[in-house]
């Protein structure tokens, strides 16, 4: 009877309240501790073949991707497959996620244009919160944090601009607008450094050097040339080396029919493309690993086209590419699913997460420098269509 102190239930209070702190201090360390990735995955597209499959909602899930892969916890989000799979950013700490979503659901019951950004408090990953719901421009694709987390851009490809938030105390604030050419069609952005971020201009086939002057972002010069309908971006930041995927292949057209894509490699020191590889049709993805020696790319592979087109083919492809100062030489290669979009490293680069949205799952590969070896897949009510971690954007 002591240990209540007087209080017929006081034991009972006592060992819930001990169990509340418990539970924060075990979130607090899985933040600090697990490697975190967020999945973001569109409920509202369906395969082009099957127009009458069932709508699900688009949602958020976030990912331990240690030694073992696992889900730690599913949220409802405006979320979209359309665009290049840039469209998730997470701060350093891994303590913020930013998802755009530039196609949302109409009144009419069908997809339509969006200009949604979502702000996700991580700090619990077991139980992400929504903290803020905000607009950017028609269209909200890609999206980067710069290195101090005090600023995101988000690159609106139906608006031809981008979006300048600042950020304090984990939330953002609308911070201006820089107005892009008319029909260059912003679709990914990163940043090179704390000064300047290269956007992928898609219209025009550039990439656009912007000036970043504390909270101030403008328009830079030199534009670089790439190739034709330039698409995802990958840059590493200790080499000023960009790797920029090309629906459209190399520049200059070429015989009629499917074309292979290409991914350029950019020096942007020297401000301009030194070289440039193909891929297959429709290179999705470049997502590099945490060193720089390594880039992955996904490629759709005529998958997504209807059976009888001379671009199919039942499956997509995942190379890795060793990089090897401006040029890349592969260094595996496997089949994947189908319409598969974003892939992410672990931390030890052993281990490769790749979305494939027709059968709703990450695939999950190990890699050893030499081979990709397959693994269990985890499945989804949606389709995932953008996948970030802390150090891929």
């Amino acid at each position: 009877m002591r240990r209540s102190q007087g209080y017929p239930d006081g034991g009972r209070y006592k060992q819930a309240g001990w169990c509340a702190i418990a539970l924060a201090l075990l979130g607090h360390i899985t933040a600090l501790h697990a490697q975190i990735a967020v999945s973001a995955n569109d409920g509202k597209a369906v395969p082009a073949d099957a127009p009458d499959t069932p709508r699900t909602t688009d949602s958020i899930v976030v990912l331990d991707i240690g030694r073992t892969v696992r889900s730690l916890a599913t949220l409802a989000v405006p979320a979209t497959v359309v665009g290049p799979p840039g469209s998730v950013a997470l701060s350093s700490d891994s303590q913020l996620a930013i998802v755009t979503a530039g196609q949302v659901m109409g009144g009419g019951g069908a997809p339509v244009p969006g200009d949604v950004v979502t702000v996700i408090d991580l700090s619990h990953p077991h139980a992400p919160r929504i903290v803020q719901t905000l607009h950017a421009g028609t269209g909200a694709a890609g999206v980067a944090i710069n290195p101090a987390g005090t600023l995101a851009l988000v690159a609106n490809t139906g608006a031809d601009s981008i979006s300048v938030f600042t950020i304090t105390g984990g939330r953002l604030t609308p911070a201006g607008t820089v107005a892009l050419d008319a029909k260059s069609r912003p679709v990914d952005i990163a940043f090179e450094d704390p000064h300047t971020a290269d956007v992928v201009a898609q219209g025009t086939n550039k990439l656009v050097r912007l000036v970043v002057t504390g909270t101030q972002v403008s328009r830079g010069v030199g534009e670089i040339a790439v190739g034709a309908a330039p698409y995802s971006l990958a840059l590493d930041p200790r080499t000023h080396m960009a790797y920029v995927s090309h629906l459209g292949g190399r520049a200059g057209g070429g015989p009629p029919g499917p074309k292979p894509g290409s991914v350029g490699i950019v020096d942007l020191a020297a401000g301009r493309m030194v070289d440039q590889i193909d891929t297959g049709v429709t290179p999705e993805h470049v997502g590099l690993s945490p060193s720089g020696r390594f880039l992955e790319v996904t490629v759709n592979n005529g998958s997504t086209t209807p059976a009888s087109s001379p671009a199919f083919h039942d499956h997509g492809m995942m190379t890795i590419y060793r990089i090897e100062g401006a040029h890349l030489v592969p260094a595996a290669e496997t089949r994947t699913g189908r319409w598969c979009q974003g892939a992410v490293w672990s931390a030890d680069e052993r281990q490769l997460l790749l979305q494939c949205s027709l059968a709703k799952q990450i695939e999950i590969y190990r890699f050893d420098g030499r081979t990709l070896m397959p693994g269990t897949p985890i499945t989804f009510d949606a389709r995932p269509g953008a996948i970030a971690t802390a150090h891929s954007r």
